[in-house]
């Protein structure tokens, strides 16, 4: 099944007739989030964060139970951007004339075939995409949801955040997605399994040696630390010139957010 594990609202404004505000869901394997943001005041006004069993692989009890338990999925809203959290994502080069079959094979070459799955591409600029896989049941369910949602891949955000020489690091429940930037492009990105302080470490500094960015005179920007489970960011430190753990806005329902939980674990999903 599933557990709602935070809940927090304001007063929303949109109507069927003047829809102001957008629904984002965010969705991994085991982590639902619903956020509501408010295009006049850009502002994030509700929020809705549900974990599913990691045992339970039934999408349609899921499904059930955010439909008796979420007061966000009978909103209005003017837009709804899926964004699934997952690995299985490539930046690659846009092709002159579309050809799902040939994302389809360098998505599989980098990361393995697999059967029921949906195939999506989104532009990142006008030289690239984005190709990111999503499972049908992930797919299904919330399309029945909501009808009119569109999906898109955390990583195109991640891409989209303005750095110019930095080393980018949001974390998960059991990953973290690391993205490197030189003078102001992007170098490398890619997901990792949270491993023990060591290897998630050696990850990192290895991508940095592999892309020749310097750390001793480059910032490390973190997304989503907790004390408790991400000591390794600690350790890792000292081997930049500069870091900074960013907080969760402290604004809209983000006051609420920042007192319940101040380490900033949900920073993460404010970046869009």
């Amino acid at each position: 099944m599933a557990t709602k594990k935070i809940n927090i609202y304001s007063s929303l404004e949109s109507t069927s007739n003047q829809k102001v505000e957008d629904l984002y869901i965010i969705v991994d394997q085991n982590n639902i989030i619903f956020s509501v943001k408010n295009k006049k005041s850009n502002q994030t006004v509700a929020f809705e964060h549900f974990v599913k069993d990691a045992a339970d692989t039934r999408w349609q009890e899921i499904d059930n139970y955010i439909q008796k338990n979420s007061k966000l999925v009978s909103g209005f809203y003017a837009s709804i951007y899926f964004i699934i959290n997952s690995p299985k994502f490539i930046l690659t080069n846009k092709l002159v004339k579309e050809d799902t079959l040939i994302y389809w094979e360098e998505l599989n070459m980098v990361h393995g075939k697999s059967n029921d799955e949906e195939l999506y591409i989104t532009p990142f600029n006008d030289n690239l995409v984005v190709a990111f896989a999503v499972p049908d049941a992930i797919s299904t369910f919330l399309s029945r949801l909501f009808p009119s949602g569109k999906w898109h891949h955390y990583a195109a955000y991640v891409l989209a955040t303005a750095s110019l020489n930095e080393v980018l690091v949001y974390l998960f429940d059991n990953t973290f997605c690391l993205r490197i930037v030189m003078d102001g492009k992007t170098q490398f990105i890619q997901y990792f399994m949270i491993e023990s302080h060591d290897s998630n470490c050696y990850q990192i500094l290895n991508a940095c040696s592999n892309t020749n960015i310097k750390t001793n005179v480059s910032k490390i920007k973190v997304w989503g630390y907790h004390d408790d489970h991400h000591q390794f960011i600690q350790k890792i430190a000292p081997y930049f010139a500069e870091g900074e753990i960013v907080e969760t806005p402290n604004n809209g329902i983000g006051v609420t957010l920042n007192e319940s939980y101040p380490q900033n674990i949900y920073s993460t999903y404010f970046i869009f």
